[in-house]
Formats: structure tokens, C-alpha cells, sequence
């Protein structure tokens, strides 16, 4: 994986390599800003909407390392795309490679770096929420049987059951002040998309 051998090497000399990051400094600070800042809040979204502080962000980093490789003004900078002095970031590969494991990414730098594998690792990543999101609905035993009932249905039945779930939990909402008043949830896009 980059950066391993290579810490003080500079994105820069990597950058223009044919991965398919972007080739300005100006330019490949931004990717790495957007991408971490998508990264944060994917973290938020999972741990009830507060993203991850940047010292809470250095603090992991530095325990998965085992040794301190990140500080809290170098996770804000790279979130900024800006140094101390107002440029570009440019980080050394091995800051980037924690920077991702710290989110648990494998690809480390080359999720800052190369677009083709952020897209991958950003599909991976939402396949991951639906499944969690899968999870929780699946520990509900009532969603559970609802689930091994309707298996058998045509997919007419399934349309007429998804309408009527749609209906309920609109009348749920409007019934605890949730709803918006007068939207009308008919028009729901059927199970097979017609």
C-alpha cells in the first residue's frame, strides 16, 4: 500500500502518477477536503448526527497507529484544504493512509488520491448502510413476519401492501404533528419501479 515505506513523500510526486486523482495542488486539496468531509458525515449520520471532532478523529487515528502520526490541526487542515498559511494542503501518503484507515478504510491514501477507487470505496460504503440500516429493520420481529407473509404475495399484492404502509405511516405522522400537512404520499413509486 503507498506509503508505507515512502511517509514523508509528498501527494504531490504521487498525485500525477496515472491514478486518476486530480493533477493541481489546489485541485487534489479539494478532492481530499470533499472526500473527508463525506467521510464525516457518513459518521454523523450513524452516531445521531454530530460529526466526529477533529481531535476525536487525531485521538483514533493515533491509537489505531499505535504512536502519534496525525494531530488535530493536521485533520482540520486537511478538511479545510488549507495549510497554516493559507495554501493548499499538501500531506505526506502516510498521513493520508491513516487518515483512512482511521474510517476504516483499507485503501488508505489511495482513497484521497485515486477517484476510480473513492467511487468504489464510497459504493462500499453505502452498501454497508443499507445492510445496517437491513439489520435494524430485521430486529423487529413484527417487520420480520411482516416480511415472511408478504413473500408469497404477487407483485400486484406487493404494490397494494407498500401503498397501504406508505398511507399508515403517513397518518402516523400527521397524528403525532410529524407530517407536513396536505402531502399527499399516493403517488409512491411502486416495489418493480413502475
Amino acid at each position: 500500500m503507498a506509503g508505507r515505506g515512502g511517509g514523508k513523500q509528498m501527494v504531490m510526486a504521487a498525485a500525477g502518477d496515472g491514478t486518476g486523482g486530480p493533477e493541481q495542488p489546489g485541485e487534489r486539496a479539494s478532492a481530499i477536503s470533499r472526500r473527508l468531509d463525506r467521510l464525516m458525515a457518513r459518521e454523523a449520520a450513524r452516531s445521531g448526527g454530530r460529526p466526529p471532532a477533529y481531535r476525536e478523529l487525531a485521538d483514533r487515528i493515533n491509537r489505531l497507529a499505535g504512536r502519534d502520526v496525525i494531530s488535530r490541526d493536521t485533520v482540520r487542515n486537511l478538511h479545510l484544504g488549507l495549510n497554516q498559511k493559507g495554501q493548499a494542503c499538501n500531506p505526506t501518503v502516510d498521513t493520508l493512509d491513516w487518515l483512512g484507515r482511521g474510517f476504516g478504510i483499507g485503501a488508505g491514501a489511495s482513497y484521497f488520491l485515486d477517484d476510480a477507487k473513492a467511487a468504489v470505496v464510497d459504493e462500499q460504503l453505502e452498501q454497508l448502510e443499507r445492510i445496517a440500516e437491513l439489520r435494524q429493520a430485521l430486529g423487529n420481529d413484527g417487520v420480520v413476519n411482516l416480511v415472511k407473509r408478504a413473500s408469497a404475495l404477487s407483485d400486484g399484492s406487493l404494490r397494494v401492501l407498500l401503498s397501504l404502509a406508505d398511507n399508515l405511516r403517513k397518518l402516523e405522522q400527521d397524528a403525532a404533528g410529524q407530517g407536513p400537512a396536505g402531502q399527499d404520499d399516493r403517488h409512491t413509486a411502486p416495489a418493480d419501479g413502475r
